[in-house]
């Protein structure tokens, strides 16, 4: 955003013969009109600096470079349907310790953040939600998460199991926000970087384990036309939870801001020709919201 300085109508400055109370206060006054012009002129500066946007999903797929063609594109889109109000620098990082340490260091203005980061750390951030993604494949603000196993397999009622997952998520997550019906069961997470390689083997018979998917990997895993995919089953599915939120976080936004953030991003949704971009991103389009519930 940027400030324009009308130029002043010629000004009638007498310093010749005015008296002595005009001698002494106009200086003063032209001093002032200055420093007020190069105050505005600064402000205005500041308030044109791209806004810092941040992707945050710990264990996902891709890198910042591989991703920055379609970032900067949300950003160009994000631009249009503002109104030019806002230019973005986005980041995208799946590195939990890494986006950790980019929330602290670089006060980011806004950003999505995975559903188990908001719920673990919204308050130490002080993240509010602006809007809910319309995550896909349901594209209603939800999501839902599947342990999948040899067909067949269900989860016992009792006992330790051992959870593949390409997410750092804690136990005690898994335990409290997706199988809450699992009092016995006691989860350990193993983090694996390759779990279509372990469906895979699953699948074909040859290794028996559980592998935690979202709804669209499951979508699109359930569909391929290989053989081993005849051999995966739900051993058990989340009820449905909130979607990654889109959040602000402390300081760099106004609330009239927050608003036209919020605004600019639902019109992105209905945007025909941001669709394609939003479905890169697995998402439908955005909602605003004062709460994920």
């Amino acid at each position: 955003m940027s400030v324009k300085i009308a130029a002043p109508a010629r000004a009638k400055w007498d310093i010749e013969n005015k008296g002595p109370k005009m001698k002494k206060c106009r200086p003063l006054t032209l001093w002032t009109a200055v420093l007020t012009v190069i105050f505005l002129l600064g402000t205005a500066s500041l308030q044109a600096m791209p806004m810092k946007f941040l992707f945050f999903f710990p264990g996902g797929q891709g890198s910042q470079e591989v991703a920055q063609p379609l970032l900067d594109t949300f950003a160009a889109s994000l631009k249009k349907a503002s109104g030019g109000k806002f230019e973005a620098n986005i980041a995208y990082i799946s590195d939990k310790n890494s986006g950790i340490r980019y929330i602290q260091t670089q006060r980011p203005a806004a950003g999505i953040l995975s559903w188990d980061l908001f719920d673990q750390y919204a308050k130490t951030w002080g993240a509010e939600v602006l809007a809910k993604t319309l995550q896909l494949p349901s594209g209603d603000g939800s999501d839902q998460f599947f342990l999948i196993a040899p067909k067949g397999t269900v989860l016992p009622n009792s006992g330790k199991i051992t959870i593949l997952s390409q997410r750092p998520f804690e136990a005690a997550f898994v335990a409290a926000k997706l199988f809450p019906e699992a009092k016995g069961v006691e989860f350990e997470i193993q983090s694996t970087r390759n779990p279509v390689g372990e469906l895979r083997s699953i699948g074909s018979g040859s290794k028996s384990a559980f592998v935690l998917l979202d709804s669209y990997e499951w979508h699109n895993i359930s569909r391929l036309k290989a053989a081993w995919v005849a051999g995966l089953g739900v051993a058990a599915q989340s009820a449905k939870v909130p979607s990654a939120p889109v959040v602000t976080f402390p300081g760099p936004l106004s609330p009239e801001e927050r608003g036209i953030l919020a605004q600019a991003l639902a019109k992105m949704g209905q945007d025909s020709e941001v669709q394609e971009t939003l479905r890169e991103l697995r998402l439908k389009g955005f909602k605003p919201a004062s709460s994920l519930l």
